[in-house]
């Protein structure tokens, strides 16, 4: 994995999903990313409409291969984040060559799939 002060480019969330009778089953999904500034208005953490579930990486360059993860929906947690390196990501351009891929856990009875995913973080320069 290759540390990067960049923002995050590659987010991916990981949910669980449990059918009656069967085993579980892991389902990636991309997110919608909107990457914001510690000096933003915190009312962009809301959701645009019922559906929409917002979860918020923290992105600190200091130590940018250990963020802080929060949801603001009240039918999903996050569980962690693993990051590691993007496959075909390229070395050679000055994006964040890693992928996070947030661990969602269902908490309500809505597996609605529309997540918003934030990246809040200092000095964050969206490319």
């Amino acid at each position: 994995m290759t540390s990067s002060r960049t923002p995050p480019r590659y987010v991916l969330a990981s949910h669980d999903t449990l059918q009656p009778g069967t085993s579980a089953q892991t389902v990636l999904a991309h997110v919608d990313i909107q990457y914001r500034h510690t000096d933003d208005s915190p009312l962009s953490l809301l959701s645009s409409h019922p559906d929409e579930h917002v979860f918020v990486l923290y992105h600190d360059p200091d130590n940018p291969t250990a963020p802080t993860i929060k949801s603001t929906s009240s039918q999903f947690a996050l569980s962690g984040v693993k990051v590691s390196q993007a496959p075909g990501a390229g070395m050679d351009d000055d994006k964040n060559p890693n992928m996070y891929v947030l661990q969602v856990t269902s908490v309500g009875a809505d597996h609605s799939q529309y997540a918003r995913s934030i990246i809040w973080g200092r000095d964050l320069m969206a490319h």
